[in-house]
């Protein structure tokens, strides 16, 4: 009876550390330059100065038979980091590729803040890339601004 009671222990045991073994994720998870590197299709982009807008388009924009897309890469460079480009493509045109930059990448609890040089550009949170960028000429005072939106 002794020996059974103590099979009986051993199978639990054994039952009880292959389930505990199966249940738990060892999947860790992906660092904030895996989550956000990736392809993203430009829906929207705007551009203007001194607060007068330049050009505005939601994408694709199309006129007869010219189509105006683009595209954000973000290639991840390390943990915390992406390399942002932008492709701008327009029927019948070569593309036109300009980088951004090196984009540091700092949680803010539902994403990410994008950061060039400091100062805060947008926002990413692994679908969607959202850029605000905001600057002064230092010499004039005028104030550029520049949005896009871009969607994987």
């Amino acid at each position: 009876m002794a020996n059974s009671r103590m099979k009986n222990v051993l199978f639990l045991l054994l039952l009880g550390l292959t389930i505990a073994a199966c249940s738990k994720s060892t999947d860790p998870t992906p660092d904030a330059g895996s989550q956000v590197a990736g392809t993203y299709t430009m829906s929207y982009v705007e551009a203007d100065s001194a607060g007068i807008v330049l050009y505005k388009y939601t994408l694709p924009y199309t006129v007869s038979s010219t189509t105006l897309a683009g595209t954000l890469t973000a290639r991840r460079d390390s943990a915390n980091a992406v390399f942002l480009t932008q492709t701008i493509k327009l029927t019948g045109q070569s593309d036109q590729t300009s980088i951004i930059g090196e984009i540091s990448l700092r949680t803010n609890g539902t994403g990410y803040d994008m950061y060039l040089s400091n100062q805060k550009i947008g926002t990413a949170d692994g679908k969607t890339i959202s850029i605000d960028d905001q600057q002064t000429d230092a010499t004039t005072g005028i104030k550029y601004r520049d949005i896009l939106t871009a969607a994987k």
